[in-house]
């Protein structure tokens, strides 16, 4: 189950590494495809007819036909003259014909366009370039952008570039003008003679171009496709209203960077986050909460959506965290910004029963008598944070050797030797951090010592009758010690 949610959340991330884009629906296997006899660029001076057709799994409801100069010339309906062919692919093909009276037409650089609407709705298009007639002025086609479209430090320009007729070689110039919103967007004619230009190729045809659009400001721009000429014989030119987005959204991350185990639901808000031109609409947050210090980088928690602005925990469990928090906005730009933040541990509290009386670190205890030499240990009442209350260890020692687990246990006194012990009790929990509390048992068979202050007064007076003897005797000894005379002449 891990392996399959790291697979849902590589391929939902990698998602968030691409712009959006418009799929063109002449490369969809799901939608109808509009099929040609003809090639872009198909010439005639005379009345002709053209054919091609539709694929689909049903008959298309609605299948109409238009052609356009400077404007709309005509136009039509094929619905009712769809005739079925024989198909070797999975789909039926049915086929249509239109005749051009050139005289109608010509001269003109004339733009067939093929609209298809199926059975459930779909639309789709599909477009072909007429030279009808004496005509000389060139064509343009677009084939991988759309109106509306978001690009970002570069953007594909593919499509289709011919002159009927060629006097010098074709230059075909890119550029792009500012536009205050999408309605100003390619109202006007562009002017490539005062006009920085992105790209200039001399295409005869297909033609696909990587075009660098990094030093453009975020916004709408009027993008801008030109067959040059300065006469103005062969002059063609087309726009596209394009959404550039180079600037990454700006990620306001706040939140808590320690809180002690326990203090309730933690809250992180990214939704001051902003596109500095775009703004906040349709802004999406990915959310990845990793707990290194105990599961390393794999991921304990994916939250992501649009205007999910905010993340919430709670602060159960201790340890080192790291929140990652990508932010993209709606050209599919994104920021990151990671955060550590830590969930203290409790450490817990060790209360201990000997016999049961409660005890405390330091104290001198002289068990009760007992006729099995066993008294109660019970630790049952130590305290910790809620999460970690049922997990925790107790060991008990003597003489700092470990002899017991669990917290309620029965000490058993086996040593014929009644000396003093030292019974220490260690509450441990899931983090390894522990408390201690450390008392002395005086077996209840054991000879009690005489007390300190006894002591300390039978050696003083000890002392006292020594010093008073010896002195008796050193006054005696001085009165028995005779007298010297001195001779007498006299």
């Amino acid at each position: 189950m891990k392996f399959a949610r790291m697979i849902v959340v590589l391929l939902l991330v990698a998602t968030w590494s691409s712009t959006f884009t418009t799929v063109n629906a002449e490369d969809s296997d799901d939608v109808a495809l509009v099929g040609f006899d003809f090639e872009n660029g198909f010439s005639t001076n005379h009345t002709t007819v053209i054919t091609g057709s539709v694929e689909d799994e049903v008959k298309p409801a609605s299948v109409t036909w238009s052609i356009e100069g400077d404007s709309e010339l005509d136009s039509g309906d094929f619905s009712n003259i769809l005739e079925e062919a024989d198909s070797s692919g999975s789909r039926p093909i049915w086929t249509w014909s239109l005749e051009l009276d050139v005289a109608e037409y010509s001269p003109c650089t004339c733009y067939l366009t093929v609209t298809v609407e199926t059975a459930s709705g779909e639309v789709s298009q599909s477009h072909r370039v007429l030279f009808l007639g004496d005509t000389a002025r060139s064509a343009i086609m677009l084939h991988s952008l759309n109106s509306g479209d978001w690009v970002s430090n570069s953007l594909t320009a593919s499509g289709w570039s011919s002159h009927p007729m060629i006097w010098t070689a074709p230059e075909l110039r890119f550029f792009a003008k500012p536009a205050s919103n999408a309605v100003d967007a390619c109202t006007i004619e562009g002017d490539s003679d005062f006009s920085t230009h992105l790209l200039v190729i001399s295409p005869n045809g297909t033609f696909s171009e990587s075009i660098d659009i990094s030093d453009l400001y975020d916004g709408w721009h009027s993008f801008y496709a030109e067959n040059y000429d300065p006469s103005g014989v062969t002059f063609a030119q087309t726009c596209v209203a394009l959404r550039v987005n180079n600037l990454a959204p700006t990620i306001t991350l706040m939140g808590p960077d320690s809180v002690l185990e326990g203090s309730g639901d933690l809250l992180f808000d990214g939704s001051s986050s902003n596109d500095p031109v775009w703004g906040r609409e349709d802004m999406h947050y990915m959310w990845v909460l990793r707990r290194p210090s105990h599961t390393g980088q794999t991921p304990i928690d994916i939250i992501m959506g649009e205007g999910v602005g905010t993340y919430s925990m709670g602060s159960e469990t201790s340890g080192e965290y790291i929140l990652t928090l990508r932010v993209m906005d709606a050209g599919g730009v994104s920021s990151t910004q990671v955060k550590t933040f830590f969930v203290e541990n409790v450490v817990p509290s060790a209360n201990v029963k000997v016999d049961g009386s409660p005890v405390f670190d330091g104290d001198s205890i002289n068990l009760s008598p007992s006729s099995s030499s066993e008294w109660s240990l019970d630790a049952s009442a130590s305290i910790d944070s809620a999460n970690d209350q049922a997990g925790l260890r107790c060991v008990w020692k003597i003489d700092h050797a470990p002899v017991y687990e669990g917290c309620e246990r029965t000490l058993s006194w086996k040593s014929d030797i009644n000396d003093p012990v030292i019974l220490t009790l260690d509450v441990i929990d899931d983090d390894d951090d522990y408390s201690t509390i450390s008392v002395q048992l005086v077996h209840p068979d054991a000879s009690e010592p005489l007390p300190y202050p006894l002591i300390a007064l039978a050696i003083s007076t000890i002392f006292m009758v020594s010093a008073i003897f010896l002195r008796f005797r050193s006054s005696d000894t001085s009165s028995s010690i005779p007298k010297w005379k001195g001779d007498n002449n006299n």
